[in-house]
């Protein structure tokens, strides 16, 4: 570093009073210019030419490297200080050594091995615990050898994730399980306790005796390392004093320590020597770097700048101490002479004895180190800012420059701008389709796609060429055969027919390689990406055909598209990127297209689905007893089959007389479906349930011989592409598995099933449109006067047995008093041990909730005055729409108990939960048990209650937000270089195996869905559509059918020959079963239904 360095930096001043930088201060000039108005004293260069040079601070004590203070903390702590060894026993350290030794050739094998061969020698290891371990190395070295000889090793293994995976393991395992005994096993001394303060000191407790070279205490065959004077006290470990004992350590244990931290070694001149551990200087990055800001007139110094200034500052008041010490001789402390002559001055003035006022501490001595530690601080808020918890007035370190979202890597490296890309807010259009991204004109007429012209495209792009920049669908560039580019002129028409009739035309005489190339606009049918962030998971990014808009000024999106990208309407913006090559449109149409995205990779379900107002019309539709007449059903397909190309295949109505009508289950399904299936393919069958369940369909009390299963809007049944029986909602079209669209995605492939997205939206949004319309009214929550008078009943029983949770929670008899439960309720609330005040809670839960069940049971849903499905918010909430059944009930019966974290809301010291309740009061509304709906208004000591969770809820969220998107973030870049190889195996990025298969079963997740038992009839059923579509003739026609099937006979042989030898048998068994006839012939009794019978306890 001194040598790097151009001069050292002694004056803390960087500014002069003109404001022009100062002389050996922070911003001289020698260090480079630090602005285009100065030049470079070193180079005699201008801002813009000169790189900049390093300087460096001369500090005048050793403190400690912030980078290494904690392995410096794990090697002093592990170590004796007065015998300096390591305190473990030789056989470890020898086995780590050869382990460490064999790991860098890379042969993981052989580090189990080792520690094989020293197990069964455990015995020879106890004999020689005590011993210097040379036997022990022998062997261990011998081995190594050998290994090593016959096993071809090269040296790139050791950088290999796996090996440094192993080795920091063994090096972890080796600081916690060995370095962390309480004698040392080499003096036989007790271990000095060390402690790490603030980061910034270390603090040693000495033992109290210290045993010598011979094992006893008295004799002193060699002089100790520990002072006398210091056994059994507590001391500040100064870094001059640890730089000194890890010298002695190095010395001792450098043969195993230099592979223990590898590149430091001494005697190398490439490695370092563990003075890496201190710092003796500060490197000063140049002056470019850490610009001063100006604002008008103010200045603003940078944060590096003013972290170095407070080093500074700390160095030269330690250098004063210093020479005070040395002028009074209270403390042997080595100063140079020339630095005293530096602060005392050429003409020895008498030094200033205020600035010893300043710094705290009783002694010179104490305030040096007070001194010491704060200059030990600043250095490293120097590295990091965070290392020093204590410190306010801080700015950040280099540490805070490099990391987080606002550090150098992650804002000036990483994340770029490009081309050919287009961001803007994104608003929904139901009309598109799925697989669609509504584009702008502005965008369509800035995106453009390099076009190379052919005889068969050459008249599309001369009239693209022709209408320019300016006019859709157009083109803003030619690229001739040389690379050389011409612009089309907006306003030259003539410029641009020129060029346009010139496209097949050579640009020079002689004829060249290559075609011209047309950068046109984007038009309908071009492939975009599509990104919202953040992108956490594959389908944040999906390639969409574009469909241009004119007159539009924002993105228009699919709502089926919503969840993939968690995106919703309120101001949510995305980005667009336009492939620029046949390849990138090739992968962009087949593997990231929004039909092949339909499964998402984490767990194979859905992600695509129509939502909200979709699911109630859909529902509405195939609703028995909904009819069209001619007209309608015609109006309906046609909004429906927008896109289809061809004859649309009809259906005949459901009734003919009096009236020829068709159903909602015919317009939905058969028609749609039958239409939208490829051609030539057998039509679907499919037989599931509906979210919507059977008993929301029963008008009157349930009738026990009731089957919800037969025949029950409930149960979707599909023949042959005709919808059966069974109404759709969210479970078939939503974003759920097993549903209609997820298996016309398993079926009939991705294509199809955001064809069936497509269609079921338009139509949906026709039928809400043209027919039905849905809005919620007063009389969907009103409830019946009879339930309503129920409901007053309960709540005013419930606010008259709070006294009797509390008796039976602190076990008191039903003949105690008010006043004596209430003591006791205090006692247990102002107790340290809560363990009765927390039962008390748990009984008033307990009472509550048996209120609560018995109020929502009296009022939903038989209790509303308007049932299901005529109970618009009732079907909004059974259909999967929005809301839940837990809003419908606190509109109409009650909000229930308020928790907060679980519990009920804490009681204040006065035994009181809001002021406008008594102490200790019994009603269950005092602890949060709000009775009020939303219906007929809420108490003001409810609606607080009610806001207390509602604000717990939003700082949950808030918190959980931010900590898992970092943990993804973490274990996303972690797992990046992961890739299936062709050898099936899952290797890092530097062919490291993870996994030699994928999931340890080599089956792809979205793949496998339907390979449940659950859904084997629905493959059975569809078994002719799968044959043809999944290509089964050309696989079973490979296979040996004759040879399969006597294999399958085979082993039905041998099962029923042996399928009573599953039976488990075993001495104990036979014992039972000769005993237990005569046993159960002594004791008389039947069989018992639960648990065992007594002749099996007497045996």
């Amino acid at each position: 570093f001194r040598k790097l360095s151009v001069k050292p930096v002694t004056n803390p001043q960087y500014l002069d009073n003109v404001g022009n930088p100062a002389v050996n201060g922070l911003y001289d000039l020698a260090l480079g210019p630090p602005d285009s108005k100065e030049v470079c004293a070193t180079c005699m260069q201008n801002f813009s030419n000169c790189p900049g040079h390093f300087g460096h601070i001369e500090l005048p004590l050793t403190v400690y490297n912030p980078l290494f203070f904690d392995k410096l903390y794990l090697l002093i702590r592990g170590s004796c200080l007065n015998c300096h060894m390591l305190t473990c026993t030789r056989a470890v350290v020898h086995l780590l050594l050869s382990q460490l030794k064999v790991l860098e050739k890379g042969l993981l094998h052989a580090v189990h091995d080792l520690e094989v061969i020293l197990n069964r020698a455990s015995t020879f290891l106890e004999q020689c615990a005590d011993a210097t371990g040379a036997e022990i190395e022998e062997e261990l070295n011998h081995h190594v050898h050998e290994i090593l000889q016959s096993h071809q090793v090269r040296d790139q293994c050791s950088n290999v994730k796996n090996v440094c995976e192993c080795r920091n393991k063994l090096i972890a395992q080796f600081w916690k399980a060995h370095m962390s005994s309480k004698k040392c096993p080499n003096c036989k001394s007790r271990r000095s306790l060390v402690r790490k303060e603030h980061n910034s000191k270390l603090t040693v407790t000495y033992p109290s005796t210290v045993y010598h070279k011979s094992g006893e205490e008295g004799s002193l065959d060699e002089p100790a390392a520990i002072d006398e004077s210091q056994l059994g006290k507590r001391g500040y470990l100064t870094p001059m004093t640890a730089k000194e004992y890890i010298l002695a350590l190095w010395k001792n244990e450098g043969f195993f320590l230099r592979y223990l931290f590898p590149g430091m070694d001494p005697h190398e001149s490439s490695g370092f020597s563990p003075d890496i551990f201190f710092l003796d200087l500060l490197v000063v990055p140049p002056s470019r770097y850490r610009p001063v800001n100006r604002v008008g007139d103010r200045l603003f110094t940078n944060g590096q700048t003013v972290n170095l200034q407070a080093v500074m500052k700390d160095a030269k008041m330690i250098r004063k101490l210093l020479v005070f010490m040395a002028k009074e001789q209270c403390q042997p402390i080595k100063i140079a002479e020339e630095e005293i002559q530096t602060e005392t001055g050429e003409n020895n003035e008498p030094l200033d004895n205020s600035v010893l006022t300043m710094i705290p501490g009783q002694t010179i001595a104490d305030k040096l180190y007070n001194a010491w530690i704060r200059l030990q601080s600043h250095v490293n808020i120097v590295f990091d800012s965070d290392m020093d918890k204590l410190m306010t007035e801080k700015y950040p370190g280099i540490r805070q420059l490099l990391e987080k979202k606002e550090g150098l890597f992650r804002k000036h490296m990483m994340g770029k701008r490009v081309d050919f890309a287009a961001r803007s807010v994104i608003c929904p259009d139901m009309y598109i389709g799925t697989n669609e991204i509504g584009i702008p004109m502005v965008f369509a007429t800035k995106l453009t796609y390099p076009q190379p012209v052919t005889p068969w495209n050459v008249k599309e792009l001369r009239q693209a060429v022709i209408n320019g920049p300016k006019v859709h669908p157009g083109a803003s560039m030619v690229i001739n055969e040389d690379g050389s580019r011409t612009v089309l002129s907006a306003s030259s028409l003539t410029q641009r027919e020129a060029i346009a009739k010139q496209l097949l035309t050579p640009s020079s005489g002689a004829p060249q390689s290559g075609l011209k190339i047309v950068c046109r606009h984007i038009k309908n049918g071009d492939v975009l990406l599509l990104n919202r962030q953040p992108t956490l998971h594959r389908p944040s990014i999906q390639a969409h055909r574009a469909r241009i808009l004119p007159g539009e000024k924002v993105l228009r999106l699919h709502y089926a598209n919503c969840k993939a990208y968690n995106a919703d309407f309120d101001g949510d913006e995305m980005n667009a990127h336009f492939p620029q090559s046949e390849l990138g449109r090739a992968e962009a149409y087949t593997l990231a297209f929004t039909d092949e995205q339909y499964l998402v990779p984490k767990d194979g379900k859905p992600l695509p689905g129509l939502i909200q107002d979709h699911m109630i019309s859909g529902v509405s539709m195939t609703i028995r007893g909904c009819f069209f007449t001619r007209e309608q059903y015609m109006e309906l397909v046609y909004r429906g089959l927008t896109d289809k190309k061809g004859k649309i295949k009809i259906f005949p109505p459901a009734i003919m007389k009096p009236q020829r009508l068709w159903t909602g289950k015919q317009v939905v399904v058969s028609t749609l479906l039958i239409n939208i299936i490829p051609e030539n393919h057998v039509p679907l069958n499919l037989t599931g349930k509906a979210k919507i369940g059977g008993r929301a369909w029963v008008k009157g009390p349930a009738n026990r011989c009731l089957n919800l299963d037969s025949m029950c809007e409930s149960q979707v049944i599909i023949r042959n592409g005709e919808l059966l029986c069974g109404v759709l909602d969210k479970a078939h079209f939503g974003s759920s598995a097993y549903g209609l669209v997820h298996c016309c995605y398993e079926i009939y492939g991705g294509e199809t099933s955001g064809k069936v997205l497509t269609c079921l939206g338009r139509l949906f949004t026709a039928y809400l449109q043209l027919y039905r319309g849905f809005t919620m009214g007063i009389e969907d929550i009103l409830v019946k006067p009879e339930a309503d008078h129920k409901r007053q009943k309960i709540i005013e029983k419930s606010s008259q047995h709070g006294i009797e949770a509390v008796r039976a929670a602190l076990n008191l008899p039903e003949t105690a008093s008010c006043e004596e439960v209430q003591g006791k309720w205090q006692d247990a609330h102002l107790c340290k041990d809560q363990r009765d005040f927390n039962v008390v809670d748990l009984k008033f839960k307990e009472e509550v909730n048996s209120y609560n069940n018995e109020v929502n049971k009296v009022c939903m849903p038989l209790g509303l005055h308007r049932s299901f499905p005529e109970n618009n918010l009732q079907l909004m909430v059974q259909s999967g729409a929005k809301g839940s059944t837990v809003n419908t009930m606190q509109i109409s019966c009650l909000l229930g108990q308020i928790e907060l974290e679980g519990r009920r809301p804490p009681l204040m010291a006065s035994g009181k939960s809001l002021p406008c309740f008594q102490p200790y009061d019994f009603s269950p509304s005092s602890g949060g048990f709000v009775t009020g709906r939303f219906l007929t208004g809420i108490k003001p000591s409810e609606f607080f209650f009610h806001c207390m969770a509602g604000r717990e809820g939003l700082v949950d969220t808030a918190v959980k937000t931010s900590r898992s998107g970092y943990l993804q973030r973490c274990i996303i870049k972690h797992l990046e270089g992961l890739v299936v190889q062709y050898d099936l195996t899952v290797r890092d990025s530097d062919g490291s195996v993870v996994q030699f298969l994928y999931g340890e079963d080599g089956l792809d997740i979205p793949k496998t869905q339907f390979l449940q038992p659950e859904q084997f009839p629905f493959i059975a059923e569809n078994y002719e559509v799968i044959q043809k579509t999944n290509h089964l003739d050309e696989a079973l026609a490979r296979m040996e059918s004759h040879q399969a099937n006597q294999q399958f006979k085979a082993i039905k042989k041998w099962r029923a020959r042996h399928q009573n030898s599953v039976q488990r048998e075993g001495g104990f068994l036979m014992f039972s079963q000769k005993k237990m006839a005569s046993v159960k012939a002594q004791i008389p009794g039947g069989e018992v239904k639960n648990g065992r019978d007594p002749a099996t306890l007497q045996v």
